[in-house]
């Protein structure tokens, strides 16, 4: 189909048909002000790409939008509806809401898991755990999962979570346990490398003046570490929050319009509500896929940064 060329012409508006350097011709869409002819120098030409029969705005509507923000009476503002409304059919309509709070309760499953087992296997295998054959086969899958593919997660979520366990799909619990999943070895590495940049001194001084293991490392270790942990934490968070494929193996790809209001209610979140967005064929949905993608960018330069004054902030230097 070809595109809408719309030509303003003497305060009117004609649909070309027909176009060159000294004439043209078409269908009024709005009527001229003035009969007499005006030269081609003085035309405004508006192109739709899309044709007219590809969207829901016709032509003639168009037109008098072009009338309107040509007399003042329309303006460009921001919709905030976009930001408290869940997903809907109309472009108009539709908003981010469900989806934010979506990756909200994902991401919240996916800390309250990650975090204490994680920090908890990085202290045992670097200061509990003996020197074996097992434990190193341990630190090398360990090592070999943070480089596995994010969507084989994916699979395992549908093959333990969904068909074996019978979780509900699309829910932010499910996608929260496959989440953990992906971002536990990033953690335990990020965690062993913090607890291993402390000092030797500072255990030895702690047992030299008859504190336990335990108090050495709980009291001691584990406090000049923790800005370590949680860079390594907050890195790991938002690799997650930006992880599409692992959900979409999960059943978050639903069109879902009800806002979440718990981990076990069905939700998308916000990368696979880019993805459904960027997949529909009406126009007017770029633009709402061009807004999710800059609210995305922008939680995850947040997070990163916070991770970046964290660890200068409390980090301590020897």
């Amino acid at each position: 189909m070809l595109p809408s060329v719309l030509v303003e012409i003497n305060g009117g508006l004609v649909k070309a048909t027909k176009l060159t350097n000294t004439g043209i011709t078409g269908e009024v869409l709005l009527p001229l002000t003035a009969v007499a002819d005006a030269q081609p120098a003085s035309w405004r030409i508006v192109t739709y790409t899309t044709a007219e029969t590809n969207r829901k705005v016709t032509d003639q509507e168009v037109a008098f939008l072009e009338r309107f923000k040509s007399q003042g009476a329309v303006e460009n503002a921001f919709n905030w509806r976009f930001l408290t409304s869940g997903d809907s059919r109309e472009p108009e309509l539709a908003g981010i809401r469900g989806a934010l709070l979506g990756s909200a309760y994902t991401m919240l499953v996916t800390l309250l898991l990650c975090l204490p087992i994680g920090v908890a296997a990085a202290i045992y295998l670097e200061e509990f755990a003996p020197k074996n054959r097992l434990t190193d086969l341990i630190e090398v899958n360990i090592n070999n999962l943070a480089a596995v593919p994010s969507i084989v997660f994916g699979l395992l979520g549908l093959a333990v979570f969904l068909n074996f366990f019978g979780f509900p799909r699309s829910t932010p619990i499910v996608g929260g346990l496959v989440l953990a999943l992906l971002v536990l070895p990033t953690i335990i590495i990020a965690s062993r490398a913090a607890l291993r940049s402390v000092p030797p001194s500072i255990k030895e001084a702690a047992l030299g003046v008859g504190a336990s293991q335990q108090q050495a490392i709980f009291h001691h270790v584990l406090p000049v570490a923790m800005p370590g942990i949680m860079t390594g934490t907050i890195i790991g968070m938002a690799h997650a929050l930006g992880e599409t494929a692992p959900l979409l193996m999960i059943g978050m790809i639903a069109f879902i319009v009800d806002v979440p209001g718990a981990v076990t209610d069905a939700a998308t979140v916000l990368p696979v509500q880019i993805f459904l967005w960027a997949d529909l064929p009406e126009p007017a949905f770029k633009s709402k896929t061009a807004g999710a993608i800059l609210i995305l960018l922008a939680f995850l330069f947040i997070m990163n940064g916070l991770a970046i004054w964290l660890r200068k902030r409390f980090e301590r230097r020897w």
